[in-house]
């Protein structure tokens, strides 16, 4: 299957709960509904077919991520290019921007959420796609899982001993630019090993890729990008591996762990420009956008994440009802490129002293979820009711390496000697559960119904702490004691409801409506990072709760027709705010968007399928005067369409062309400029967005009992700069606001044996 599997594509929604995650599908046509087994999840956390669900649904095969993917491009590339709703790829290490439907995605792996109160915005760099099974992703809030999924869900579902059908497999790939040259390749090698042994199956998968320079459409090296980081001259390792015990006919107990590290090794820092002048005079110079070499930074920017879970079903548990329950754990690691700043305090000189941080961020996350399922009889009809208990301990800390201001300014910003290492932020530990009950019922033979409710508590317990401005000033001036930050508590509790119905206007169409309510706290530990001493705990820190509507049509037909369109407004009462000083505040405003996203799969002649996705969001927020003004390019996708023509040919041959097309936007800007907030308040950061195309040639044919892989991305070496890097100039500055990768070539060779 090759096709992106928009609604009715895909017919059973597996969104990882627990054991849920590892079920074993057959190989029926896009067409047809796939047979998945009694592992298998939904949305609502009770397996049903794509045609039950009031909501809209994407699943991408292994087949798809494969075809996509070349060494070096990550999981977030895939994504920005095949889920509609989503906003592109940044092209970083980072997939901050990435929203959907204008609002925060969590992110799972094997139903262990990436995505965190302490949000490092790494999730799709942490995993290569050789290791990906499939991808599931539903579009808008959602209050099945709990907190977190207030724009959608993205579930990156891992290869398993189950789903393979050969002991083992094997992939190597390179990458060049269009002007090809050593220090500018990618390599990739990955190999997999699975088994079955009476009762117990395993599965093991070891990948690396290393990554050099990346060229602009003009053949030069691209600067690196200091506020997200960037994946030039990275080494990556992914391991994931699991073993999976059927106790008996009802009973299965599956273990996994994961192990992922990216790291950077780099002789090129930014360019700053004669004197500094990036730094000192932003406003009148315009940085070359190039990597300078000569930068000496031991530690570089780093993101490595160990993770484990323990999986357990059994479907006849207490009167028949089957119970899915799982453990798990992670921790995170995550280094940044050190930026410089000014730090304000009234005891500096001046007021304020700049200072070279690098940002440090340390994460260990622990949890439980179950839910029991029972099926009844009412009125004739068959009712479904899933309930459980979900909770999570998260604990967070962020530290910041200063380096030397003279050794940095007198190297023009290559030369970071280490100085004094502070504190940003206190340590905060995190909280939540939630107890839910779902339920499913077929009204009529056409009409079912789908209603839930979760009670979800976030409990935030914020440690006492120096904030690193007390911290700088006792540092630089002496005498003087810096101030300690009282800690707290914070706790806030949400009610959730969600109701929708599906009515079949025929076997192979039907319409859905749909409300859903999502709820989170703001990054805590990021809010309190950059306030002072005298910072109210208890009276600064809300909870956001985003009230979500959504109407879809969609069909799906045997002979390989497949569309869908659906319409969507949220709103929430919240809205977080970026302030001058660098901290971050949850103000008391209004934020609504809407859109509207829609797919489209026409079989043309045999083997030949011609398909497009398109995807329009706006945004707006109240500012201080209570006039609407247009929400950013990080917070709201500008519109996206793709289009495809995919030739599937005989004996294994297949050629894709495929095309992404963003448009371009001035709204959010003109807002930004006329926007009536506080002086204090930068408001709405907004760039003009300009839009681009790009076009991607992607071709396989059978080789030497395998498969080669050949892929042309950027055909047209367009010279153009992504969404996230057109914003961040009015966020981060002139450093980030960086070309694109130009004309690339890849490569590569998997055979399965």
């Amino acid at each position: 299957m090759r096709h992106l599997s928009a609604s009715m594509q895909v017919t059973l929604l597996s969104l990882a709960v627990s054991g849920a995650l590892h079920a074993q599908a057959d190989d029926t046509t896009t067409s047809q509904v796939k047979e998945l087994g009694p592992m298998v999840v939904t949305a609502t956390r009770s397996a049903k077919s794509i045609a039950e669900i009031a909501g809209t649904v994407y699943s991408i095969e292994r087949t798809q991520v494969a075809e996509q993917a070349a060494a070096g491009r990550s999981t977030a590339d895939i994504l920005g290019q095949l889920v509609p709703s989503l906003a592109p790829s940044s092209g970083t290490t980072s997939n901050y921007g990435m929203t959907m439907r204008g609002r925060t995605v969590q992110v799972m792996i094997d139903g262990v959420p990436l995505t965190g109160s302490r949000d490092g915005s790494r999730q799709l760099n942490s995993i290569n796609p050789a290791m990906i099974e499939r991808i599931e992703v539903i579009s808008g809030a959602t209050s099945i899982y709990g907190a977190g999924a207030t724009g959608g869900l993205i579930n990156i579902i891992t290869r398993n001993a189950d789903d393979e059908t050969s002991d083992f497999s094997s992939r190597i790939g390179l990458r060049s630019p269009g002007k090809a040259a050593r220090d500018a390749m990618a390599y990739e090698a990955s190999q997999t090993a699975a088994f079955h042994q009476g009762a117990v199956s395993g599965f093991a998968g070891l990948s690396y890729t290393k990554q050099g320079e990346i060229r602009d459409a003009h053949g030069d090296r691209i600067g690196p990008e200091i506020a997200q980081t960037d994946r030039q001259d990275t080494t990556s390792f992914d391991f994931n591996g699991r073993l999976t015990w059927h106790l008996d006919d009802d009973q299965q107990l599956s273990a996994g762990v994961r192990y992922y590290d990216d790291e950077q090794d780099s002789d090129y820092g930014p360019d700053y420009g004669p004197g500094l002048a990036a730094l000192f005079t932003p406003a009148t110079f315009q940085p070359s956008l190039q990597g300078i070499k000569g930068l000496q930074l031991d530690d570089q920017p780093r993101t490595r994440h160990y993770g484990a879970n323990v999986q357990y079903l059994n479907r006849d548990l207490f009167w028949g009802q089957q119970l899915t329950a799982e453990a798990y754990y992670r921790k995170e690691k995550s280094r940044w490129f050190p930026s410089v700043a000014a730090a304000v305090h009234p005891a500096l000189p001046g007021g304020f002293t700049y200072v070279a941080l690098q940002s440090n961020t340390d994460i260990d996350v622990w949890g439980v979820r179950t839910a029991l399922q029972k099926g009844f009889e009412l009125a004739g009809r068959d009712l479904q009711l899933t309930y459980g208990l979900d909770h999570e301990r998260e604990k967070d800390s962020q530290s910041g390496q200063s380096y030397d201001l003279n050794t940095f300014i007198a190297s023009n910003g290559l030369n970071y000697r280490e100085a004094q290492r502070y504190a940003m932020g206190p340590d905060v530990e995190v909280s939540k559960t939630g107890l839910f009950l779902q339920g499913d019922y077929q009204l009529t033979e056409r009409l079912s119904l789908q209603a839930g409710v979760r009670r979800e508590t976030i409990s935030n317990d914020v440690d006492a702490s120096i904030p690193y401005g007390e911290a700088i000033a006792a540092d630089r001036v002496p005498g003087y004691q810096p101030q300690t930050m009282a800690g707290g508590n914070v706790r806030h509790s949400e009610t959730l409801f969600n109701l929708g119905a599906v009515y079949a206007l025929t076997d192979s169409q039907q319409v859905f409506v749909n409300f859903s309510q999502g709820f989170s706290l703001p990054d805590t530990q990021r809010m309190l990072r950059d306030v002072s001493a005298n910072f109210s705990i208890d009276s600064s820190i809300d909870s956001i709760k985003v009230n979500n509507y959504e109407l879809g049509w969609r069909l799906g037909d045997a002979r390989g027709l497949n569309a869908g369109v659906t319409a969507f407004y949220n709103t929430s009462d919240k809205v977080v705010q970026f302030n001058r000083d660098y901290s971050v505040s949850v103000a008391d405003t209004d934020e609504r968007v809407w859109g509207a996203e829609g797919n489209l799969q026409v079989p043309v002649a045999e083997g030949w399928t011609l398909g497009g996705t398109l995807a329009y969001t706006r945004g707006q927020y109240k500012d201080a005067a209570g006039k609407w003004r247009e929400l950013n390019a990080f917070r709201v996708s500008p519109l996206k369409a793709t289009v495809y023509s995919d030739w599937d040919l005989l004996d294994g041959y297949g050629v894709r062309l495929q095309a992404l097309s963003v448009g371009g936007s001035d709204r959010a800007y003109d807002d930004a400029q006329a926007a009536a907030v506080s002086p204090s308040i930068r408001a709405n950061p907004s760039a003009k967005i300009q839009g681009y195309t790009v076009v991607d040639l992607i071709a396989h044919a059978p080789w030497f009992g395998g498969e080669v892989g050949f892929g042309v991305y950027n055909l047209a070496d367009r010279d153009y700069k992504s969404v996230y890097s057109q914003q961040a100039e009015a966020t981060y500055g002139k450093l980030s606001s960086l070309p694109a990768a130009g004309r690339t070539f890849a490569l590569s060779y998997s055979v399965a044996y």
